[in-house]
């Protein structure tokens, strides 16, 4: 039975402290000789492999000299508590990132805006999104062909228009364009299929081990990870008022040309 991976806390707590140690330009045995520790124990930390205690992570970041906000995060995520926020955008697009690269199947569900692993660098531009955040998200992008990846779309997000008509249809061909790519689902739920459960969400499978979910929001992210907090993302329902990948394609050439025959290209 494959081993269970580290807990989102766990992996982000691990790559915390990766990132506080090499701030401090310490190597990692270094790090052991001080705390009379296992160089395989700070690896084992580092890679969220081994739990740290409370007591653990605050030795360790005390030889790193991080004080403040900063050791307080980080001490918070050696304390297991659900449900658990991300206060930390940069350990949280991280985390995410990691999960995505060893998920083998990823479905992701937008509602205001178009999922994030499908934008181009424009529209994210046009999203209010750091030139940090748009490369670290052009990163995550590159994995698309390599796993497979369904994306729900609400046609209210088609409509919506975001950065400029010329944005915006450029946008919406990129969605035709990586439909067609092999490993790509794209599926469409229309205005017509009335309420549906609606919730934004990232869920990530793993074959054999458990999946998780990430939901995220504006200046923080939630891992749901417990097997009852990710079965109704599991069991969603979404599939059955969504339309097919084909149609789906269809109603998004219909959005740009419409879009077209007013005119709102023009002169772009």
């Amino acid at each position: 039975m494959p081993k269970p991976k580290p807990t989102p806390q766990a992996r982000a707590l691990a790559e915390g402290l990766r990132v506080a140690r090499k701030a401090a330009r310490l190597a990692a045995t270094e790090v052991a000789d001080k705390l009379a520790w296992s160089q395989s124990t700070i690896s084992r930390i580092e890679t969220g492999v081994r739990a740290a205690s409370a007591e653990e992570v605050s030795a360790l970041l005390a030889i790193y000299q991080v004080t403040g906000q900063r050791r307080d995060a980080l001490l918070s995520l050696s304390r297991d508590s659900e449900p658990w926020w991300f206060a930390d955008a940069s350990l949280q697009m991280k985390t995410l990132a990691q999960y995505e690269k060893e998920a083998s199947k990823i479905v992701t569900f937008a509602t205001t805006l178009l999922p994030d692993l499908l934008q181009t660098p424009s529209y994210a531009r046009a999203t209010d999104l750091s030139a940090t955040a748009i490369e670290a998200r052009r990163e995550r992008q590159k994995m698309l062909g390599k796993k497979k990846f369904v994306a729900y779309v609400d046609e209210g997000a088609l409509r919506r228009q975001v950065g400029g008509p010329r944005v915006m249809a450029n946008q919406l061909r990129h969605l035709v364009s990586m439909a067609e790519r092999p490993t790509v689902e794209l599926r469409v739920i229309p205005f017509a299929a009335g309420a549906h459960p609606g919730d934004a969400y990232i869920l990530l499978e793993f074959g054999d081990d458990r999946p998780l979910v990430y939901l995220e929001h504006r200046r923080c992210g939630l891992f749901l990870h417990r097997p009852g907090d990710v079965e109704p993302y599991v069991q969603s329902t979404v599939d059955a008022v969504a339309l097919d990948p084909v149609r789906s394609v269809h109603l998004i050439e219909s959005v740009v040309e419409a879009r077209t025959q007013r005119g709102d290209l023009l002169g772009q």
